[in-house]
């Protein structure tokens, strides 16, 4: 029964850490794609116009009478994928053309952070001392990354914006998944969330405008390459990285997905980070960390010590 339950738990760790590197691996095709020339919606309109089609074609062979959902999740759901996902998606890819994978990445994680700042200003809950203290550290992290407190380097306003802006939206995006019932199977959530977003993308700009500038099959080839590598694989693998370790775990170990950045950044881009680039990469997560399991490291600390003075007695 053990050996069952710890071949489960590691399936789940394992699933959840291919997930963050799939996903992390979304910026190295990006900048490719940018480096060919294509711009960030209309390599984002080809990768859906890719993944769209076999999300479905999974949902109608495995989860066919799991399709049907109420008229109120459809509406959340397109405006979730129509707005918010898609807004999301667009001001990260834009965010690639100006900072480092890695940066840009570390950017994005703030988001339980926002999440946090918003319930403060906008709900009005008090802050904990462990959200502020998370907030104090991952916020001293991001001056660090952005090497703020070197003068001598310039970092891109632009870059920085467009990337704060993605995680505002995507900590946004965050509560409003919190919303949708529980009944709709991730995969059927997915396939929704997805063919909205590219509505909304193509109502943006009709896909008739890439048949008048023309794509080359590099381009196509990277925009597959993001779907197939970086969009389906790694949305199946949290799905079941959460039925087997939870949602609270696997959000955990998706942070290798920022070292995970930094490593292809350097090695495809030589993308580096200073020392203290690199601190504030580790302040950042920890600030998260802290922020998802703050109670749980202080009770572990506590019990911890209440174990030492009891065997000192």
């Amino acid at each position: 029964m053990s050996n069952h339950i710890f071949t489960e738990t590691h399936k789940g760790y394992v699933a959840a850490a291919l997930a963050a590197i799939f996903y992390g691996s979304s910026g190295l095709f990006v900048k490719l794609a940018q480096n060919t020339g294509l711009g960030s919606l209309d390599l984002l309109i080809v990768q859906h116009l890719v993944a769209v089609p076999i999300l479905w074609v999974i949902v109608l062979i495995k989860y066919y009478n799991q399709i049907k959902v109420s008229k109120q999740t459809l509406g959340k759901l397109f405006f979730m994928g129509a707005f918010l996902s898609s807004t999301v998606n667009l001001l990260y890819y834009q965010s690639f053309k100006y900072l480092n994978i890695s940066i840009a990445t570390i950017i994005l994680y703030t988001y339980p952070i926002m999440i946090a700042l918003f319930s403060f200003i906008f709900l009005r809950q008090k802050p904990s001392k462990i959200i502020v203290f998370s907030l104090f550290t991952a916020f001293i992290g991001c001056i660090m990354v952005l090497n703020l407190f070197n003068t001598n380097l310039i970092v891109s306003t632009a870059g920085i914006l467009y990337s704060i802006g993605a995680a505002c939206i995507y900590a946004v995006l965050s509560i409003f998944m919190e919303s949708i019932d529980n009944k709709v199977h991730p995969f059927v959530y997915i396939s929704y969330s997805s063919s909205f977003a590219l509505l909304g993308f193509m109502l943006y700009r009709p896909p008739v405008h890439l048949l008048q500038t023309g794509l080359n099959g590099t381009q196509i080839g990277i925009a597959a390459l993001l779907a197939f590598i970086c969009q389906i694989p790694p949305n199946t693998l949290i799905y079941v990285a959460i039925r087997h370790i939870g949602a609270v775990k696997t959000s955990v170990v998706a942070n290798i997905e920022i070292p995970t950045t930094a490593i292809l950044g350097y090695v495809f881009f030589r993308e580096t980070l200073n020392l203290s680039q690199l601190l504030g990469m580790l302040l950042v997560v920890g600030g998260i960390l802290f922020m998802k399991n703050g109670e749980f490291f202080i009770s572990a600390i506590k019990s911890r010590f209440q174990f030492i003075r009891k065997y000192q007695k």
